[in-house]
């Protein structure tokens, strides 16, 4: 069930743009929408984001009609990204678009580079080659994290972060809370069992929206 929690959290910050937060985390798909998308609350923060154009990120997409992915697709979102003062630090998509991407770039007799990433937790940085460090593919030098919750239209959407603004900030860290007849209080749960809950508080920020974007639209 622990596991089950984390995968539950991965899966809030992955959320489609239509879905506002309520009480769940803001989502990575929310963060990163353009100018013009219509028809969905994409307000976050209490900023109306219709009204402030500074709180859009740079988007590819094609009006909802999927469109094969390309190299172009990827050079143009970094150079519009670049050009608002942005520079990604990683590029989030499932597995089924990185393995699109990778066909890609073989059909060129183009490689798709190996970089060595060593994750960093409030300052403290892992090892690289050891437990905590891992090797993922890269495209023009910035890592590809691949994740099963990515939303998906025919292909799974890319999200180009730069994640010098944008974090999450923990209120309170996950809490496991159990009560029943093991735990010696039957009572609480009001039946000869057991009950476990875990609680995670916090919520997804970026200081920038400019500095992220996203290619939507894909198959």
């Amino acid at each position: 069930m622990g596991k089950h929690h984390a995968e539950h959290i991965n899966k809030m910050l992955t959320t489609d743009k239509a879905t506002t937060a309520g009480n769940n985390f803001e989502s990575l798909d929310r963060v990163t929408v353009g100018s013009n998308e219509t028809g969905s609350d994409i307000d976050m923060y209490s900023i109306d984001r219709n009204l402030n154009s500074w709180s859009y990120s740079e988007v590819n997409q094609n009006g909802g009609t999927d469109r094969n992915l390309s190299l172009d697709q990827l050079d143009d979102l970094f150079q519009k990204t670049w050009t608002r003062g942005g520079n990604p630090k990683v590029i989030l998509t499932g597995y089924d678009t990185l393995m699109r991407l990778q066909q890609l770039l073989q059909s060129q007799q183009r490689f798709m580079e190996e970089k060595r990433v060593t994750p960093t937790y409030n300052g403290v940085k892992g090892v690289p080659g050891i437990e905590a460090g891992f090797i993922v593919a890269t495209y023009n030098g910035v890592p590809i994290i691949p994740s099963k919750d990515v939303q998906t239209d025919t292909l799974s959407r890319m999200y180009f972060l730069d994640t010098d603004y944008l974090y999450f900030s923990t209120a309170i860290p996950t809490q496991y809370f159990e009560s029943g007849i093991e735990t010696g209080d039957p009572f609480a749960i009001n039946r000869l069992g057991q009950e476990g809950m875990y609680r995670t508080m916090g919520e997804l920020w970026t200081t920038f929206f400019g500095g992220h974007g996203s290619i939507r639209d894909l198959k």
